[in-house]
């Protein structure tokens, strides 16, 4: 009687003429797009059940939540599986919807392997065998109201311990497969087609589209991310800017404010951290952050350089005036760069623009506080009585705000206007 509806299903196909090409253009699986090969039906489809739906152009995973879902669709460049990894583990959901990206590292991490269908029984419509019909084989959020899904090229997913959601025959040729890792949930499909706004033509396609948005968002109150094709994704989770060159120096010089270090230590780090404002000191606020080139602060295999003498100096008091400056130009240099800022940029043009942007007023009053306080000690440093002296508290709190600050420019409604 299955095999008879889906017959039926098939021929009904025919008769309304659904065109199936292969997704393979440029715009494919663009978020945007209403063409046959774009996902916009999706993404309306989850924004109507009331799911916030993010479709970034660069993702840094340190800033999902535990809350936030995460839909890769079809990726093709490189993917930070640690980070996912780490995302998943704390309770977020992240499906999968590839067949020849660079999905597979990720699917490997979790020994589920991808290979061309072997479903010499199965359905195709219109006799194509490229045009695979999936059909439910269990129980499952995914799987309900669903009769069958129709793909285009497919892959099977196979985990050994992993029964089939979908699949093509009762071989277990699977099309869907879904487990937990840690508090999260993953989801494996072999068909990111299955999810473009021409294959949602078919009942089953759009009721399973319907169900991957609730599994992986509903009632979570947290976003579902879709990122897609080449956009990168960077990171590591729960540490937001992880990719950025200072990233681990900005966390030894936090550490470092924290520390109590030997006289002779300070005036060791204190001279290596003058050598750097040397290099890197031109300018108030510079066209570039100073800190983009890749060699520059590159972690080492082993503790050395300026990181590991800062992790080795932990063992006395000591003034934390060189550090600030580093932090200081470190700090203008990345704002530039998050804003997308150029030229020679003076802080009462800085205002106005995070105005423009949306930022708080109260937030701005304490951008403008912060960045006075370092401008001023940077003007008292070759002053008489002579340099001003900070504290490791002092420093540490402006680290503080100032990462606060860069927080702030990651939010979607301060790069609005």
């Amino acid at each position: 009687m299955t095999r008879l509806l889906l017959t039926i299903f098939a021929a009904i196909a025919v008769w309304l003429g659904v065109r199936i090409e292969p997704a393979r253009a440029d715009t494919d699986y663009d978020p945007a797009s209403e063409s046959w090969n774009g996902l916009s039906q999706l993404v309306q489809a989850a924004r109507d059940t009331g799911v916030r739906v993010d479709t970034p152009q660069r993702l840094d995973v340190g800033t999902l939540t535990p809350r936030d879902a995460l839909l890769l669709v079809y990726p093709t460049g490189p993917l930070p599986v640690e980070g996912i990894s780490g995302f998943l583990k704390a309770g977020g959901r992240v499906a999968l919807a590839d067949d020849y990206g660079t999905g597979a590292t990720l699917l490997a991490a979790y020994q589920i392997t991808r290979r061309a269908p072997e479903a010499a029984s199965g359905l195709r419509l219109r006799g194509n065998d490229a045009l695979l019909v999936a059909r439910p084989e269990s129980t499952h959020p995914l799987t309900e109201g669903v009769g069958a899904l129709v793909t285009n090229h497919p892959e099977q997913v196979y985990h050994r311990e992993l029964d089939p959601l979908f699949s093509f025959d009762r071989t277990g040729s699977a099309l869907v497969l879904a487990g937990a890792v840690g508090q999260g949930r993953l989801v494996a499909l072999g068909d990111p087609s299955a999810l473009i706004n021409n294959m949602l033509q078919f009942r089953g396609n759009r009721r399973f589209a319907a169900n991957l948005v609730r599994y992986l968002a509903g009632g979570r109150g947290g976003r579902l991310v879709i990122v897609t094709g080449a956009t990168p994704i960077v990171g590591r989770f729960g540490e937001p800017g992880a990719d950025r060159p200072l990233h681990d120096l900005r966390s030894a010089i936090e550490r470092f404010a924290h520390a109590t270090l030997p006289p002779l230590a300070v005036q060791l780090g204190a001279m290596v951290l003058s050598a750097i404002l040397l290099v890197i000191a031109a300018t108030a606020l510079p066209r570039r952050t100073p800190y983009d080139g890749t060699g520059m602060f590159a972690r080492l295999p082993h503790a050395g350089g300026l990181v590991g003498r800062i992790d080795y100096f932990r063992d006395g008091k000591g003034d934390f005036l060189q550090p600030t400056m580093v932090y200081k130009f470190e700090l203008e240099g990345e704002i530039v760069r998050r804003m997308g800022l150029t030229g020679q940029t003076i802080l009462r043009d800085l205002l106005v623009e995070l105005r423009a942007r949306g930022l708080p007023e109260p937030h701005i009053t304490a951008v403008r506080a912060l960045l006075l306080e370092l401008d001023d000690l940077h003007r008292r440093q070759d002053r008489p009585p002579g340099p001003p002296r900070v504290t490791a508290a002092r420093f540490g709190d402006m680290v503080r705000r100032g990462e606060a600050l860069l927080a702030r420019l990651d939010d979607r409604t301060v790069h609005a206007r």
